[in-house]
């Protein structure tokens, strides 16, 4: 592959500061911040110019995960657009903070016995036809993610990528997995859409959705890479770990080194 610039999930309970500093000493490209908990977009917006000097100082990037938990394919039309205008805020903040990449997911939370796919599906739409171009008004790639819990997950993703043509991917390997795909089948699927994925979410796992680092579970990274390196990609790509253990990360960040190095 042309370049793969790597960088983590910062834990939640890791200090911002402190964290950056560690994270060019250990090589890392760039963090990958969610906007949640203690970095909920109200709790830093007003640090934003203090953490883009430090990303800064550092000589680190930043791509921005919006939060999850809002739900974006709300079938109640008060709630969608209210998690509308708390994206775009956090699009807001992913500008002042420098980034070039926002990261959220294309879901639906409904109720399934009160609501039918085709309606969960269409709500999502709704809240997709704005969100995906304005990440692009301000200047930033909006690159949808593949999950589990909805109707896009990585098995009906090209009909997203068809839809929203100025809208790039997150592909998560972990996602994919628990969605049925196998890793010669994520090969495939990297070689295939390679234009479209921006960025890569790198999550093993054991048993569910676990967020571990690279080589700590079971999946065959080795046969996914080559996809990616056959297609000649070029992107970012984060270990989205659920720990704050940083020895931990970056034994996952050698890993992944050793994997593009044989």
């Amino acid at each position: 592959m042309r370049s793969l610039r790597l960088g983590f999930t910062l834990g939640l309970e890791l200090p911002f500061e402190q964290t950056v500093e560690w994270a060019t000493e250990e090589g890392f490209d760039f963090v990958e911040i969610l906007l949640d908990g203690p970095y909920a977009r109200e709790r830093v917006e007003n640090r934003s110019e203090s953490m883009r000097t430090s990303l800064s100082d550092a000589g680190l990037d930043i791509v921005v995960h919006l939060p999850f938990v809002p739900d974006p394919g709300s079938p109640f039309t008060p709630v969608r657009n209210g998690v509308i205008a708390e994206f775009r805020a956090g699009m807001e903040l992913a500008v002042d903070l420098g980034a070039e990449k926002v990261v959220f997911h294309p879901s639906s939370d409904a109720w399934k016995l009160g609501w039918s796919e085709s309606e969960c599906q269409a709500f999502v739409h709704e809240s997709l036809d704005e969100l995906v171009p304005a990440a692009s008004d301000r200047g930033l790639t909006p690159c949808l993610e593949n999950i589990v819990s909805s109707y896009y997950d990585i098995t009906t993703f090209p009909e997203l990528l068809d839809r929203y043509p100025n809208a790039s991917m997150t592909f998560d390997t972990s996602h994919a997995l628990l969605a049925g795909m196998e890793e010669p089948a994520m090969a495939q699927f990297c070689r295939e859409y390679a234009d479209r994925i921006d960025h890569l979410h790198l999550v093993d796992t054991r048993d569910g959705d676990e967020h571990l680092p690279v080589g700590m579970g079971h999946i065959d990274f080795a046969t996914v890479f080559e996809g990616i390196a056959a297609a000649d990609w070029s992107g970012t790509a984060t270990l989205e770990v659920g720990t704050n253990d940083l020895d931990t990360i970056a034994l996952g960040k050698r890993h992944v080194a050793k994997l593009l190095a044989d």
